[in-house]
């Protein structure tokens, strides 16, 4: 592995008034295609929340109130990947929804819908942990935060860049 891992990042899971939750489709490989929280790399010097909402305003256009933390997740596929996501809690204040980018596409959508978009195993497992996601089925377990993980699992990302 490169000197340069693990990369850490932060996303954040942003939902609006009407409690939908809003995904981005990822606009580069790997996983292109696919809907993801919206989310990179945190800058040397940097807080999680500030990395967090930069890359959010980057990637959205959106202005947001980082809350609380959600939970860590851990992506390990050797000998090229090895990424460590903070995920927080968000709050839209300001800004107004654009795709640039990583994205392609922005999305909020209802609880019910989220079972069925195409998203990265990583993100369907952040989303059934939040509980937005009911059928645990559906939610593959991709190798995070256990020590234990299980490195021939299937891949998972968020949009670190």
């Amino acid at each position: 592995m490169s000197d340069n891992f693990p990369r850490v990042g932060s996303a954040l899971l942003v939902r609006n008034e009407a409690n939908q939750i809003l995904l981005g489709k990822r606009n580069k490989d790997p996983q292109r295609g696919s809907w993801v929280i919206p989310g990179g790399k945190i800058h040397a010097s940097e807080s999680i929340a500030e990395a967090a909402a930069r890359e959010l305003r980057e990637e959205t256009g959106l202005i947001v109130e980082v809350g609380e933390h959600f939970n860590v997740y851990e992506i390990v596929n050797p000998p090229n990947e090895h990424r460590i996501v903070i995920y927080s809690w968000g709050k839209v204040v300001g800004g107004e929804a654009r795709p640039s980018g990583d994205i392609s596409e922005l999305n909020f959508f209802e609880l019910d819908e989220l079972g069925e978009v195409p998203v990265t195993p990583l993100v369907r497992r952040v989303l059934a942990d939040a509980g937005f996601v009911l059928d645990r089925e559906r939610a593959p377990k991709p190798e995070i935060v256990q020590p234990s993980s299980n490195p021939d699992s299937s891949r998972g990302h968020c949009a670190l860049s």
